[in-house]
């Protein structure tokens, strides 16, 4: 799924993603591909970012420290605004 983490003037992150979890206002959440569509608020807390395949084993996670922001979920990625 395509991921986009930005700030107003900065992208931190665009690119695929094989899941993301991040800090909700109701608590963490992890979003995987064709995750129903939704839109929440985040606390602050970390967004970690897996890339790879977790069936080879080949997974990296990139961390982002937030203060909080907003979330967009659709079947075909996630949006985070800082």
């Amino acid at each position: 799924m395509h991921v986009v983490i930005a700030k107003v003037n900065e992208n931190l992150y665009d690119g695929e993603a094989a899941s993301v979890t991040l800090p909700g206002a109701e608590g963490e959440m992890t979003v995987l591909p064709e995750h129903e569509p939704l839109m929440t608020t985040l606390k602050a807390g970390v967004i970690t970012v897996r890339t790879g395949d977790p069936l080879t084993g080949s997974v990296q996670e990139i961390k982002f420290e937030i203060e909080g922001g907003v979330l967009e979920v659709r079947q075909d990625g996630a949006t985070v605004i800082l």
